[in-house]
């Protein structure tokens, strides 16, 4: 490998950056242009700029910029209209307390698991002023948010996870070699041993029920919510609804940044149900987020402007302010496409496991490579192809020394659900982080530890079933 380790430093750089500066933006630029000056010295500036233009013009990338910028207009529609209102209001009869309205996401995060992108748009759109009126913190919501994502998404086949990693199973020699009908078959063979998502969903249950204490950042979280709790009590405490009426009246006009909207509708459940029902359900028929989002868009200009709760100049002008307030999301979210292509460009994948590969053996196999994929997704934010790389080189190395071929797919795809679930500035994070307008990195320090816990109980499933097998 050209580089060797030389290709470790850029990602070094970022993350210590990001440790100093708790800015996710500029360390992501910073690794990208240290890779660049590492591959092309003098001309490293031309070389990140095609970086720039080749991640920006890149089809499925553009995908994941337009539905996130799509889904902002459309949470400051449903804002508008007071449909998160009416929907947080019925909830509010059945979330009576902290645990309840934490298990209230907890179900839906596990209900809505066609793809990890609509779950945590959803929740969050859904939960957040619950929550407010309840005393959660929004990082708890955000933990539960992103812990039903991707961990729910990778343990189903009826997912887009699951289609994924279905398609580079069935290209997989070895694995093709195993005679399974189809590369789904394949993977809901290999489902049994993705022991990560498993520990994850069992960490947030147990941390939803109370078992597993706050810990750490989200401790400090819950202190300072209980702190202004308590300061918003004795600023008003004639406000309708008291404290928690306060609050989410606070929370509604930070969120929206609407100067000189005119006043809004009465909240009713239905401006949201309908709405977020079609996105669902589109979503699900089509296999396509995008064209559902389009629809719901549509479906919601006939279903708000037909009975004056906006007009057509009024309809366009939140959808941009939604789509401008998703722009720092769509920052971030193209500076870790930029890191992962300059990442993968020296090589980081194949050169980190080469280093392992002398000291594996079948035993410890699958819980080194889990380890090894988590670490890589987490620095580089390269979830689906640090994996599709991962499994090329590993699945031979598996049949070689005699290790359950399954088994080390399960860990690869646990290794990538870690990535997804702990990298401050992975997708998944920045959009639970947006959903629940929080900070990414407050929302990565927060669940940090909880996702640490569940690493550590998938590693020593990877052993004793190395050692078993």
């Amino acid at each position: 490998m050209e580089y060797g380790a030389l290709c470790l430093i850029p990602p070094l750089a970022m993350f210590i950056f990001a440790v100093a500066t708790k800015k996710s933006f500029e360390s992501l630029i910073l690794g990208t242009l240290v890779a660049c000056l590492i591959t092309d010295g003098a001309n490293f500036i031309p070389a990140w700029c095609k970086i720039l233009l080749d991640e920006c013009t890149n089809q499925d990338n553009a995908y994941v910029l337009l539905v996130c910028g799509m889904f902002g207009g459309l949470i400051f529609l449903l804002t508008e209209v007071k449909g998160t209102m009416g929907f947080a209001n019925f909830v509010m009869k059945y979330c009576k307390s902290e645990r309840s309205t934490l298990l209230a996401s907890f179900v839906l995060g596990v209900a809505i698991f066609v793809d990890d992108y609509l779950n945590i748009m959803t929740i969050g759109t859904c939960m957040k002023n619950v929550c407010d009126k309840r005393k959660v913190p929004r990082q708890a919501l955000a933990y539960v948010i992103d812990s039903t994502g991707a961990p729910v998404c990778a343990l189903l086949p009826i997912s887009t996870w699951a289609v994924f990693y279905s398609g580079i199973l069935s290209e997989e020699p070895a694995i093709v070699a195993m005679n399974f009908s189809s590369g789904m078959e394949a993977y809901m063979h290999a489902m049994p041993y993705v022991f990560y998502p498993m520990a994850a969903l069992l960490v947030v249950f147990l941390f939803c029920l109370g078992v597993i204490p706050k810990i750490g950042a989200m401790k400090t979280a819950y202190e300072s919510q209980c702190a202004l709790a308590t300061e918003v009590a004795e600023a008003d405490e004639e406000i309708d609804g008291g404290v928690a009426g306060a609050m989410v009246e606070m929370a509604a006009d930070a969120e929206t940044k609407m100067a000189g909207a005119p006043e809004k509708p009465k909240p009713n459940i239905w401006d949201f149900v309908i709405p977020m029902g079609a996105l669902i359900g589109i979503t699900i028929v089509t296999a396509d987020m995008l064209i559902a989002v389009v629809f719901t868009l549509a479906i919601c200009f006939f279903l708000y402007t037909s009975r004056g709760k906006m007009n057509l100049t009024r309809y366009f002008e939140l959808f941009w302010l939604g789509f401008e307030d998703m722009m720092p999301v769509l920052g971030i979210t193209l500076a870790a496409f930029m890191l992962r292509r300059a990442c993968g460009n020296m090589e980081l994948p194949q050169y980190v496991i080469s280093l392992a590969q002398p000291f594996l053996n079948a035993q410890v196999m699958a819980a080194v490579i889990f380890v090894i994929v988590s670490l890589l997704t987490f620095v580089t934010a390269s979830f689906f192809g640090i994996e599709s790389i991962a499994i090329a080189i590993v699945v031979p190395m598996a049949v070689s020394l005699g290790c359950d071929v399954m088994l080390v797919v399960g860990a690869v795809i646990s290794g990538g659900v870690f990535g997804s679930h702990a990298c401050f500035y992975a997708d998944a994070t920045v959009l639970t982080s947006s959903s629940c307008n929080i900070s990414n990195i407050s929302h990565a320090v927060t669940q940090f530890p909880y996702a640490i816990i569940g690493a550590v109980l998938a590693t020593a499933a990877f052993l004793a079933a190395g050692y078993m097998m």
